[in-house]
């Protein structure tokens, strides 16, 4: 009985992405360490309704600085590409679930990396069923 309330339980927080809602505001709040942060978790889940419901921007902790950042330093040269191992690589490293993703190309510009890592984060940051 107790072995089926807890599968139960576990399949609750998976169904709801109660874990990523946790981890997600978890994250948030240790970056930016507010001095009020019970009021910084409101205004994140506030902000991450409006997000759901007018499909704007989530609460992450990546911009599109830090998605360059992460391209100029897996392209220290300059080419103006990476190879789709790098990219699943950076995906990997941003918490991205590539497990059903579809093989990449072999060349991923700046431009089509910086789209799809919007498209991703968005996704991996929404925290709440679709």
């Amino acid at each position: 009985m107790a072995a089926g309330r807890a599968l139960e339980a576990e399949d609750y927080l998976r169904e709801n992405k109660i874990m990523e809602l946790v981890n997600n505001l978890t994250s948030l709040l240790l970056y930016h360490r507010p001095e009020r942060p019970r009021e910084f978790l409101i205004t994140q889940l506030e902000k991450l309704k409006l997000a759901r419901l007018a499909d704007v921007e989530h609460p992450c902790l990546f911009d599109e600085t830090n998605v360059d950042a992460i391209f100029r330093i897996l392209d220290p040269s300059g080419q103006g590409y990476i190879t789709g191992t790098q990219y699943i690589e950076a995906l990997k490293t941003l918490g991205v679930d590539v497990v059903n993703l579809p093989h990449p190309p072999e060349k991923i510009t700046q431009e089509v990396f910086r789209h799809d890592m919007r498209i991703h984060l968005k996704k991996s940051s929404s925290t709440f069923k679709t």
